[in-house]
């Protein structure tokens, strides 16, 4: 007890001097690990930092892409309502010049004729606030605004079929107020003359900037941005929205960037302007056929709204980030061992699972062993009764057929026939079980050629018959040779015997890509069946027409599917009566897909 009211000192000089070096030697160790956390907390901060500030930069430019992506879109989307607006007003004065002309003169037309022509038209334009002809000396001749005529001969022309054609094309005046209307609006005119050339006067319509900025409402803009349509030619703005009636025909242009082609129709600026002192994203857009140039705008603050509501997000995420940075690498090496035991657990399963499947597969070798060894034995002991009864009957038929009737000589045939037909069961049941436990030897296979073999031997076991077939050239997959022969020969075979009664009988073999599969298709003109009984097809011992003499043991197409799936293929049919039947599988391209069904089995 005394001993530990020592001073550490006489502690310490009391233990061997590689002992008292210890604790400086882990004090640095420990001091080097500290430093070399905060190193790393500093790097990564850093990273962070540095990564924030770039993704921040990246969202930036990329809203402003954006904007200046919509509004140059926008811009095109305005071209084409422009261009439709005034080619609509164009083709209503073009009509009007060109009756006119045809007449010869404005006085041809009776007491308001032509302003009945004036209004009978401007219904059908929206976007004229009015239609008007004007003299040759330019007093107003008629106006679709004026009251409507009450004089009988006043009454509306019919439409010319066709108006001469004019010399002069539209001009686009500056904007103002109509001589008639109230509102604000830009003249559309052309001139008129007659066949001889002379002058006989101007007409025209009214474009109406209210209705541009009804349209323009709709579009749903912000309320900060801008639409500007410009005369390229008079330099001034014809159309501003929002409506301005005080910037309507003040200076504006296509603005000049060096760099810039003189003839480009598209342009994207962003800045302020000499207009303008605000930072905006402006865009324009020459029309094609029109003096016209439309301009929109777009205040980069506005602009930039969702970008400062991403800008607080990162940042706060950036913060959070570097607050848990600390716990992060306190946590790491409890991660780092957790990790551990989970590979070490996840190896003793994958070595439980390997001694399952082993097991699994053990197992199920026994099964196929055990039931191929009950095939052959119910084969045998069924086969022995059989023979006796068959021999039986043929004795019975030989020694006592002349003591019986017609019906006891018919009992006996049959009695004969079904024993044969017992037999024959048996023979394809045993088939059916070695399609399932064959093991598959997948090779190269010419699909096409085992097809013709097959076709040209049943052709000459029935020459009689007319026949025609044709199979696709080079179909081959990689597959088990023998299996594709055996699921062959019974869909020929089937195809041959369904189409007897066919004159004469088609038989077609073909196939195609499908997908990461190759599909095979076996068709026929046979006597078809009812889809309503497709699901009975592929099971064993199902026959859609035994009872119209097409013999068979149903075993056919049972087999034909145990070889498709065993394959990783499907296989489906469609028919109709009497249209014929096209049966349909598919098969795996690469042999590597084909093992994945039977690793699914196991599992």
């Amino acid at each position: 007890m005394e001993h530990s009211r020592l001073p550490t000192s006489a502690l310490l000089s009391s233990q061997p001097a590689a002992s008292r070096a210890d604790p400086p030697v882990a004090a640095s160790s420990l001091r080097w690990l500290r430093l070399a956390i905060w190193i790393a907390f500093a790097l990564l901060a850093a990273l962070i930092v540095g990564v924030t500030t770039s993704l921040i930069r990246y969202d930036h430019d990329q809203v402003l892409r954006r904007s200046e992506s919509e509004l140059l879109s926008l811009t095109r989307v305005l071209e084409e309502h422009i261009a439709r607006t005034f080619g609509e007003a164009e083709g209503a004065i073009n009509e009007i010049a060109g009756l006119v002309a045809l007449r010869g003169g404005i006085d041809a037309f009776g007491q308001g004729e032509l302003q009945a022509l004036l209004q009978q038209r401007a219904p059908h334009l929206p976007e004229a606030e009015t239609l008007f002809v004007e003299r040759e000396d330019g007093r107003l001749a008629a106006d679709a605004l004026e009251p409507s005529p009450t004089e009988q001969d006043g009454a509306a022309p019919d439409k010319p079929s066709i108006p001469p054609v004019l010399k002069d094309g539209f001009d686009i005046g500056s904007p103002g107020h109509h001589q008639i209307g109230s509102r604000v609006s830009t003249p559309l005119t052309r001139q008129i003359f007659d066949a001889a050339g002379k002058y006989l006067g101007t007409a025209g319509a009214a474009i109406s900037h209210a209705y541009f900025g009804a349209v323009y409402r709709e579009l749903g803009l912000s309320d900060r941005d801008t639409i500007l349509v410009i005369h390229a030619s008079r330099k001034v703005v014809l159309i501003h929205h929002p409506q301005n009636d005080a910037l309507i025909g003040t200076t504006a242009t296509w603005p000049s960037v060096p760099g810039t082609a003189a003839d480009a129709r598209s342009l994207v600026l962003t800045g302020a302007s000499d207009t303008d002192p605000v930072d905006s994203i402006r865009a324009y857009r020459r029309l094609a056929d029109r003096p016209l140039i439309i301009a929109a705008s777009r205040p980069v603050e506005v602009a930039l709204t969702d970008f400062y509501v991403h800008r607080r997000y990162i940042v706060a995420a950036a913060s959070l980030m570097l607050t848990l940075l600390g716990a992060l690498a306190f946590s790491l090496h409890r991660v780092a061992s957790l990790r551990d035991a989970e590979r070490e657990a996840l190896a003793e399963l994958n070595a439980s699972l390997e001694e399952r499947v082993r097991q699994r597969t053990e197992e199920l070798e026994q099964s196929n062993r055990e039931l191929l060894s009950f095939s052959y034995s119910i084969s045998h002991d069924l086969r022995a009764p059989l023979r006796a009864i068959n021999g039986f009957a043929h004795a019975l038929a030989e020694d006592y057929g002349e003591r019986l009737d017609a019906t006891g000589r018919d009992y006996i045939a049959r009695l004969a026939k079904a024993s044969l037909r017992m037999g024959e069961l048996i023979d394809a049941l045993l088939k059916l079980a070695s399609v399932s436990r064959q093991a598959l030897k997948i090779a190269p296979t010419d699909v096409s050629a085992i097809a013709r073999e097959i076709l040209d031997e049943l052709a000459t076991t029935t020459p009689e018959r007319p026949v025609q077939f044709h199979v696709q050239d080079a179909l081959s997959i990689d597959a088990d040779p023998t299996l594709i022969r055996n699921a062959l020969q019974n869909l020929l075979g089937n195809a041959w015997k369904f189409s007897r009664d066919s004159h004469p009988a088609i038989i077609q073999v073909g196939g195609r890509p499908h997908g990461e599969e190759q599909l095979f298709y076996v068709t026929d003109n046979g006597i078809g069946f009812d889809m309503a009984h497709a699901g009975k097809l592929f099971e064993p011992f199902q026959q859609l027409h035994a009872r119209g003499g097409f013999e068979g043991s149903g075993i056919g197409l049972a087999s034909v599917r145990r070889i498709i799936e065993r394959h990783g293929g499907t296989i489906w049919v469609e028919s109709a009566p009497g249209a014929g039947t096209t049966v349909f599988f598919t098969l795996p391209r690469s042999p590597a897909i084909v093992r994945r069904p039977r690793i699914k089995q196991m599992g």
